[in-house]
């Protein structure tokens, strides 16, 4: 009508400011990496560390290979844990949206892939909060596992080692995220009236409609937590969670002895632990040079050479994303689960 201003903007466009805001973030993140990976191979000669990969036992990475796949059906089958008390989506959902969105999480920069999980199994019925929270979940369980698992480690490391200043802030700065985040979990889902009551406090001067999706949410998200509740199901879940980091760290002491380092069994779960400190800092996809530099702090007290660390890392992280790919690839074989009579009668 005349007088009235059109809207040119089609519903799928994006704005130009959206777009620079994601090459901006984009760039960052690979400055990040890049920063990295300098850090962690700058006094390594290329030179050697191409000998150094030549050394690569096929057999070792074999193993670690396979052991590596075992580890992400683990991961799979925790994640379960977290699902099936909120709606029983069956088995195909939950392997399908886990094997994909694991390896998502690793692939896609800035930890985008950890929406991809949440994403996945709403489209099975569970609200993409309650998703979301199961990821949560997991994040805080492995991150406490390691912070602890660092600090004891730390306690018996020999005297003569040399521990840097990176190494011991970056495990308090671990220690201070994931212990503040347990305390967050355990307040809320265990005082959970009391959690929506507070919310509706602090907001009480917004517009009723915004409160009541706020608490919505947040009880949608507690719904993800709540699962833990169960001491059976809590039980299964630490011992799934000790069990992958366990087996993982020993699995990385091996690789690193198929390389010639002369090593402890510790150094493959201490040079974990700080694998795992390192790609918490967001950073460009597939956790390039975030890894090399956890890598690279973990096995520093231990007197190795660097070349021999960066050969280790190297290897390490190739083997790791073979695993990943091959886990998207099995995440795709088991296809999109058949729709619900429910959802077929409401789509014809």
């Amino acid at each position: 009508m005349l007088g009235e201003k059109e809207d040119t903007q089609t519903p799928g466009s994006v704005r130009p400011t959206s777009v620079w805001v994601w090459v901006l973030r984009g760039t960052l993140a690979l400055l990040v990496s890049a920063a990295a990976l300098v850090w962690a191979f700058h006094d390594v000669p290329m030179g050697e560390l191409a000998d150094g990969l030549r050394s690569t036992d096929p057999t070792a990475i074999s193993v670690y290979i396979l052991v590596s796949l075992a580890f992400q059906a683990a991961r799979v089958v925790r994640w379960g844990l977290l699902i099936t008390p909120v709606k029983d989506v069956g088995a195909r959902a939950i392997w399908q949206a886990g094997l994909i969105g694991i390896p998502a999480s690793a692939f896609l920069p800035l930890r985008l892939g950890e929406f991809v999980r949440p994403v996945m199994i709403a489209r099975a019925g569970v609200p993409f909060a309650t998703g979301m929270a199961s990821v949560v979940v997991e994040r805080v369980a492995d991150g406490i596992v390691n912070v602890g698992l660092f600090f004891i480690l730390l306690s018996i490391m020999p005297a003569s080692a040399p521990l840097s200043d990176s190494l011991r802030t970056a495990g308090f700065l671990a220690s201070v995220v994931f212990g503040g985040a347990v305390v967050f979990l355990v307040v809320a889902g265990f005082a959970r009236a009391k959690s929506v009551a507070l919310l509706r406090v602090v907001l009480r001067p917004v517009p009723d409609r915004i409160v009541d999706r706020a608490v919505h949410l947040l009880e949608t998200f507690l719904d993800g937590v709540t699962p833990l509740s169960n001491g059976r199901r809590l039980a299964a879940f630490l011992i799934l969670t000790a069990l992958y980091w366990g087996a993982n760290g020993a699995i990385t002491t091996y690789l690193a002895r198929s390389y010639g380092l002369d090593v402890p069994f510790m150094a493959g779960p201490f040079a974990l632990t700080c694998v795992v400190f390192a790609i918490m800092i967001p950073a460009g996809p597939a956790f390039a040079g975030t890894l090399e530099l956890g890598m690279s702090l973990g096995f520093s007290p231990f007197a190795v050479s660097p070349v021999q660390v960066a050969a280790v890392a190297l290897g390490a992280h190739a083997a790791t994303l073979l695993v990943l790919a091959l886990t998207a690839g099995l995440g795709f074989l088991v296809g999109s689960p058949p729709r619900s009579d429910a959802a077929t009668g409401a789509s014809s």
